[in-house]
């Protein structure tokens, strides 16, 4: 994955939680089940930016 500030590639990392890391989808009712999915985490070792990508983005 290359850097959008400039364009040094990014090297994927990990992110330190304590139970995780995940996004998740709102619902409109308590009865719906939201969709989720992990996070992979990118950084640039030239400008320092931060990138978050979704693995299984084509939930959403």
């Amino acid at each position: 994955m290359k850097c959008i500030r400039c364009e040094n590639e990014m090297k994927k990392v990990n992110l330190l939680t304590f139970g995780g890391f995940q996004i998740e989808s709102e619902t409109k009712s308590i009865f719906e089940t939201p969709e989720t999915s992990g996070v992979e985490v990118f950084v640039c070792n030239k400008c320092g930016h931060i990138e978050l990508k979704a693995k299984d983005f084509r939930k959403f």
